[in-house]
């Protein structure tokens, strides 16, 4: 099999479940992934046989993507920031929205003083993985409450070289709280999608992802948001920051208990328009 036959049958059949332009973005990864060779090699050597390794890789690759396993998964790769990260089914797939986020944090952490962050509910670690990146300055934690995406969270801050303190423990629990340090700025992506909605959502997300980063009870949609911002309460240094990603259902409501409690709130769309982030905090405000 020769490179444009296998990347002709694997666009055949990625076409089948998603669109064209879908289709052609996985292929692209995974041939490249396949043959070690960039979109310009492939096309200048397109005649090259693959080696029968190689083809054993390949047909692994294609099965599972046929039955909608995530090309992020399949390859153990995934992308945030311009970094590399370690996936699996253990961690959420890295979103675009996620890395405004984190980006926003960085932006508006402009201060010389070493600031220390903590993010809640870490997952594969590519939030704080990317701010120390961009901030080695700043003394960088990460909390998660399972312990495979911790040890996922702990490899990708080995691969990018930038030291992360990690914790483990369920941000529910009022005796962990206790047990964490106060922050100077806090971040989190947690479970904000309600149990009802799990059966509109794609085959790829729902059967795939955990659930335990994904879905909250229907009754109390917002409770990671409540929780968050009564652990901020007591552990956000004065003058220091929060930084949430938001359901965008749910933005007038996550807003309305973070002011009734004492926090002064902005609200941020994502690049679709949708709302998706804010940023809170109670007083002293940091310029």
């Amino acid at each position: 099999m020769t490179i444009e036959e296998a990347n002709r049958l694997l666009i055949a059949s990625l076409n089948e479940i998603f669109d064209e332009r879908e289709s052609a973005s996985i292929c692209s990864l995974v041939m490249e992934k396949v043959s070690g060779m960039t979109k310009s090699l492939r096309v200048m050597h397109k005649t090259n046989g693959l080696t029968a390794q190689q083809q054993i890789i390949f047909q692994q690759f294609l099965s599972e993507l046929i039955h909608n396993r995530p090309v992020q998964y399949v390859l153990g790769e995934a992308w945030f920031g311009g970094l590399p990260f370690y996936v699996d089914e253990n961690v959420l797939i890295p979103r675009p929205e996620t890395e405004e986020l984190a980006d926003w944090l960085v932006k508006e952490s402009i201060s010389e003083k070493e600031l220390s962050l903590l993010d809640i509910g870490t997952g594969s670690g590519c939030i704080p993985v990317y701010i120390k990146n961009r901030r080695p300055d700043f003394r960088v934690m990460g909390l998660d409450m399972s312990e495979p995406a911790l040890e996922i969270a702990k490899m990708n801050s080995r691969i990018n070289q930038t030291p992360v303190e990690f914790y483990l423990g369920d941000i529910r629990d009022p005796i962990q709280q206790k047990k964490l340090p106060p922050a100077d700025l806090m971040i989190s992506n947690p479970p904000y999608i309600p149990e009802k909605q799990k059966l509109f959502l794609e085959k790829h997300v729902k059967d795939f992802e955990p659930s335990l980063a994904l879905f909250v009870p229907d009754e109390d949609p917002i409770i990671f948001y409540k929780t968050i911002g009564t652990f901020a309460i007591n552990k956000l240094l004065n003058g220091g920051l929060l930084f949430l990603e938001i359901h965008h259902d749910f933005a007038m409501e996550i807003m309305t208990w973070y002011e009734q409690n004492g926090f002064s709130i902005e609200l941020r769309k994502d690049l679709s328009g949708n709302n998706r982030m804010i940023k809170a905090w109670r007083n002293n405000r940091r310029e």
